[in-house]
């Protein structure tokens, strides 16, 4: 098995985490040009947005999911699927990845502490399958692994910045195109990976009656044929979410040669 390719698979992971909602939740600012990820900055946004504007009620709803908590059933090429919670103003986070043939692995998120643990075939280039440990406050704002890549308001500002004709199809439901080059929670390893492929990915999405957005569909046959969709489902908004570190005799720092992979 090669460390490499398990590289890509963690990247793609924290990539998802980003887009579901797992990672730092700020106070009243402007952070790139995004709006705020708070109760009052939502309501402004969804006051503003024309009946017409479809990206402005997107971003809404969008903004809505990350200022709360809830529950994220994932999918994405390869058979790869994962479950878990986050709670971003406490800025928690679980979810576990199976990765068919080649494991699992499992990430916790508490504060700026992250956890990532390989399991099955994949564990033994991983810390024997022990939890990983690293700070991800102190990893290069380039890093798949660090806080900014994984600020819970990267869905609204995906939609925000990537997001190009964004129509409104019916009751709740949008279409667009996501330009993954803008993309908040991209990095360079994500990009080389994409070299003459195809960086403009088209989406769809879903809010439910409540403005929370419940669905977002990337599909990838646009980068790769017969790739299928990547898809975040979520649920339980408002969900209470519990997450502890775990043990640490079951804990390891993370090794040099797995940050440095994934870009520390």
């Amino acid at each position: 098995m090669k460390m490499g390719r398990l590289a890509v698979t963690g990247v793609a992971l924290v990539t998802l985490a980003g887009l579901s909602a797992c990672g730092e939740k700020k106070e009243p600012a402007l952070t790139n040009g995004a709006a705020v990820n708070s109760a009052a900055a939502t309501a402004e946004t969804t006051a503003a947005a024309a009946p017409g504007d479809a990206s402005a009620e997107l971003v809404a709803a969008a903004q809505k999911l990350t200022s709360s908590s809830g529950k994220i059933h994932l999918t994405s090429v390869g058979g790869i699927v994962a479950d878990g919670a986050f709670d971003a103003s406490n800025k928690l986070m679980s979810l576990k990845m199976d990765m068919s043939s080649l494991g699992t692995v499992d990430m916790r998120q508490v504060s700026n502490d992250l956890y990532i643990k390989y399991g099955g075939p994949a564990a033994k280039n991983f810390a024997n399958g022990k939890w990983m440990h690293i700070d991800a406050s102190k990893m290069p704002s380039s890093s798949p692994l660090s806080l900014e890549k994984n600020d819970p308001r990267n869905s609204a500002k995906m939609i925000e910045a990537a997001a190009s004709d964004v129509k409104k199809t019916g009751d709740g439901t949008f279409s667009g195109t996501i330009d993954i080059t803008k993309s908040p929670s991209s990095s360079e390893q994500l990009l080389k990976a994409l070299e003459g492929k195809s960086k403009q990915i088209p989406f769809t999405a879903e809010v439910n009656s409540d403005g929370y957005l419940t669905k977002m569909a990337l599909d990838m046959d646009s980068i790769q044929a017969g790739a299928g969709e990547t898809v975040a489902n979520y649920s339980g908004m408002g969900t209470k979410v519990s997450v502890s570190a775990p043990p640490t005799s079951q804990t390891v720092e993370m090794p040099k040669s797995a940050i440095a992979m994934m870009g520390g």
